[in-house]
C-alpha cells in the first residue's frame, strides 16, 4: 500500500505520503505523527528527503494498519467460542481452551498449579493440527510427557527443550514449521537478543507464515525480572501488538531514564525508577516528603526538590490493559479457592565467628559483588575453594617447556624507527610454566564451616516428622550437598535435584527410583498411600533454577527457602510446587534469615514479584 493515505491520530485524520523502497517504509506525514512513526521498528529521519522511515517489517505494518484506522486488533475482540469436554475440567481451564481456540495466539499468563498443560492437550485434541511441537525447559518437557501419558492425549506433540529448538533453528530451511507450537515457560524468550529467543521468534513467524497456526505460549511468571519482559513474548505471537518498535522504546515509556556520565567520557542510559506508582512525581521519579509527612511546608518541598510535585502515570499497571486479549491471566484465588500462602521468616543470630569471617570479608573484597557472593556462601556454612588436584600440560608452551620470543638486534632504540627494528628468533623458557612444561591443574570445591541456620531446620523436620513430607531449596550447589547431609542424619530419604539431575537416596545410601519419589511428593497421585507407606519420610532438596518448574509437591505443606539466588522467576515458580489444587492442607513458605546478605536478596526477590503482579493487573501489592 502506497500512495496517499490517511492516518488516525488521537481523533485526528492526517493527510500522508507514502512509499515503499528497497525493504522499507517512507512517511511524508505532518509533525503530529513524529511520535507514531519514531516508536516503529527501525524508524529513523532521513535528512535529505526530510522524512522518516521504517522498516518494512509484519510488525511495522500491523502498526500502519491501526493507523489507517481497519484495527488490526479486531480478533482479540472476538466473542469467545463455546467449548465442551468430556474430562472433568475446571471452567478456569475451559476458559483457557476457549481463548486458544478462538484467538489461535495467545499467552497464558496463569499461577502454577491451574492445570494449564491439561487445558493445552485439550486444546491440541480440539483442533487436531497435522504437526504439533512442544518447547519447554528440561523440566517441562519430563513433566507435560508423563502428563500425555497420564491423559491418554489423542494428539503426541514432538517435545524439545529450548536448547533443542536451537539446534533445529540453525539449518532451518522454511515450508516444515508446525502449525501448532507451544512455548512453555515462555519468560525463557524475553530477551531479545538471546539466542533461544531469536529461534523462538523465526519459528513463531514461519508458523503464521506457512499455516496462520497456533503460538501459543504459556507462563506462571511471564514478567520475572522487569515489566519488559513482556515486550519479547508478545512480539513472537503478534508483531505489532506492542506500539514500541523495540525493547528500548518499550522501556522508555515504562520508567524515568537519566543520561549519566561514563568514566570513559561518553554518557549511558540510567534506569532512576519504574512508573509503578502515581505517588511519584513525574518530573523527578521520587516520593516527595509532602507525600509522607503532611507537616511539610509546600515551601520547604520546594526547596528540597527545585520543583513543585506533578504526579505521574502508572505505566505499569497500564501495561496490563494493554495486553488485554492476546494475554489471559488466571489466579489461584479466583480459580480454585486455595488459601493464601503464608509467609515467615526465621531470623538466625550470627555465630561470633560467622560475624568475624563477614567483617573479614567486606574488608579483603575489592568488589561489592564478590563480597556478596562470598557472604551468601558464608551464611550457607560454606566456602567455596580452589583445591590444586594435579598438573595439566602448559597451553602456552605445549609442553615443550620453552617459547620463542623476538629479541631486538639493535638494543639502541633511540635510532631507527620500529618499522625499521631488525629481530632474532630466541629460545627462552615459557614464562607460564617456568620451564616446566606443566601448570597446576584447580577444583573448585566447599569447605564446610558450619551455620546456625542448620539447626532451625533441624527444628523445622522435627515439626514435620508426623507428615513425613518436606521441601528444601537452597542457592548454591554446596548448599545442597551440606543439606542432604543434614537431612540425612535424621532418617529422612532425600529426592535432590539441581543441576547435575534428579537423585533420590536413603538415609544408608541406598540409591533410590527418582520418579517414584516424585510421586511420593504428589498428594493426588492414584498410589500416593502406597508410595507414603513405603516412604514414610521424604524431603525434597532442590535449587530453584532446577526444580521450581512443572513439579508438583504439594504433599508437604511446608517450603523452606534455606537460601535464594537473584532470579525471581526461579523463586515465585518454586514457591508454588506446594501450593497447588489438590492440596491437603495450607502452604507454609519459610526464609531463614542470617546474615543482612539473605535479607538483602530477599527484598530484591519481592520487589520483582511485586512489579510482575502490577502488570498482570493486580494493585494491591505494594
Amino acid at each position: 500500500m502506497s500512495g496517499t493515505v490517511y492516518l488516525h491520530c488521537k481523533g485526528y485524520k492526517y493527510k500522508c505520503q507514502i512509499h515503499r523502497e528497497k525493504g522499507r517504509i517512507f512517511f511524508k506525514t505532518p509533525y503530529a505523527l513524529k511520535d507514531e512513526i519514531k516508536s516503529m521498528q527501525g524508524a529513523r529521519w532521513d535528512p535529505d528527503a526530510k522524512m522518516w522511515s521504517a522498516t518494512d517489517s509484519q510488525r511495522n505494518n500491523f502498526q500502519l494498519e491501526y493507523l489507517l484506522g481497519n484495527d488490526p486488533y479486531k480478533n482479540y475482540d472476538k466473542e469467545l467460542m463455546p467449548y465442551h469436554s468430556t474430562r472433568p475440567l475446571y471452567q478456569h481451564q475451559i476458559e483457557m481452551i476457549q481463548y486458544i481456540i478462538t484467538y489461535k495466539r495467545v499467552l497464558l499468563a496463569c499461577e502454577m498449579g491451574l492445570g494449564k498443560t491439561l487445558a493445552m492437550i485439550e486444546s491440541l485434541e480440539n483442533v487436531k493440527p497435522k504437526k504439533a511441537w512442544y518447547v519447554g525447559p528440561r523440566a517441562g518437557v519430563r513433566a507435560v510427557t508423563r502428563e500425555l501419558e497420564k491423559w491418554n492425549s489423542e494428539v503426541s506433540p514432538e517435545m524439545m527443550t529450548y536448547e533443542g529448538l536451537n539446534k533445529i533453528m540453525l539449518n532451518w530451511q522454511g515450508g516444515e514449521a508446525p502449525d501448532f507450537v507451544i512455548f512453555d515457560e515462555c519468560s525463557k524468550i524475553k530477551n531479545p537478543t538471546a539466542k533461544r529467543s531469536q529461534s523462538a521468534k523465526h519459528l513463531a513467524d514461519s508458523v503464521r507464515k506457512e499455516h496462520d497456526g497456533y503460538i501459543v505460549g504459556m507462563s506462571g511468571t511471564p514478567a520475572p525480572r522487569a515489566p519488559t519482559d513482556w515486550w519479547h513474548q508478545v512480539e513472537c505471537l503478534c508483531p505489532g501488538f506492542i506500539r514500541e518498535g523495540d525493547v528500548a522504546k518499550f522501556k522508555k515509556g515504562l520508567c524515568k531514564i537519566e543520561f549519566r556520565d561514563s568514566i570513559t567520557g561518553g554518557e549511558y542510559p540510567h534506569m532512576v525508577t519504574w512508573w509503578n506508582d502515581e505517588n511519584k512525581c513525574a518530573i523527578c521519579g521520587e516520593y516527595h516528603l509532602a507525600t509522607q509527612d503532611d507537616s511539610l511546608s509546600e515551601m520547604e518541598e520546594m526547596i528540597k526538590y527545585d520543583h513543585e510535585f506533578k504526579k505521574s502515570i502508572n505505566e505499569v499497571d497500564r501495561l496490563h490493559k494493554r495486553l488485554k486479549g492476546i494475554v489471559l491471566v488466571q489466579f489461584k484465588r479466583d480459580c480454585l479457592g486455595l488459601p493464601e500462602k503464608v509467609y515467615d521468616e526465621i531470623k538466625i543470630k550470627p555465630s561470633l565467628s560467622m560475624v568475624r569471617g563477614a567483617q573479614i570479608i567486606k574488608k579483603t573484597s575489592d568488589r561489592a559483588i564478590t563480597a556478596l557472593s562470598l557472604l551468601r556462601e558464608l551464611s550457607d556454612g560454606f566456602q567455596y575453594v580452589q583445591v590444586e588436584i594435579g598438573t595439566s600440560t602448559c597451553p602456552n608452551c605445549n609442553g615443550s617447556k620453552e617459547m620463542v620470543v623476538l629479541d631486538p638486534v639493535d638494543k639502541n632504540l633511540q635510532g631507527p624507527t620500529d618499522s625499521e627494528i631488525e629481530y632474532e628468533e630466541k629460545i627462552m623458557p615459557c614464562d607460564k610454566c617456568n620451564g616446566t612444561g606443566t601448570v597446576p591443574l584447580y577444583e573448585q570445591q566447599s569447605k564446610e564451616i558450619g551455620t546456625p541456620k542448620d539447626e532451625a531446620l533441624i527444628e523445622i523436620l522435627d515439626e514435620h516428622d508426623d507428615i513425613g513430607r518436606l521441601v528444601v531449596w537452597g542457592g548454591f550447589t554446596a548448599t545442597i550437598d551440606r543439606l542432604i547431609g543434614v537431612i540425612h542424619k535424621f532418617g529422612w530419604i532425600t529426592l535432590r535435584v539441581d543441576g547435575r539431575g534428579y537423585s533420590g537416596v536413603a538415609p544408608t545410601g541406598e540409591i533410590l527410583d527418582a520418579n517414584e519419589l516424585l510421586d511420593a511428593m504428589d498428594a493426588s497421585h492414584p498410589d500416593y498411600q502406597i508410595l507414603r507407606d513405603k516412604f514414610p519420610k521424604v524431603c525434597f532438596v532442590g535449587q530453584p533454577g532446577a526444580g521450581g518448574m512443572a513439579l508438583t509437591l504439594h504433599a508437604s505443606p511446608t517450603a523452606v527457602f534455606y537460601s535464594n539466588d537473584f532470579n525471581g522467576e526461579s523463586r515465585m515458580q518454586a514457591e508454588d510446587r506446594i501450593h497447588r489444587a489438590g492440596m491437603t492442607g495450607g502452604a507454609k513458605i519459610i526464609d531463614l534469615i542470617c546474615l543482612a546478605t539473605d535479607k538483602l536478596v530477599l527484598e530484591n526477590l519481592k520487589q520483582k514479584k511485586s512489579l510482575q503482579s502490577i502488570t498482570l493487573g493486580e494493585l494491591d501489592v505494594l
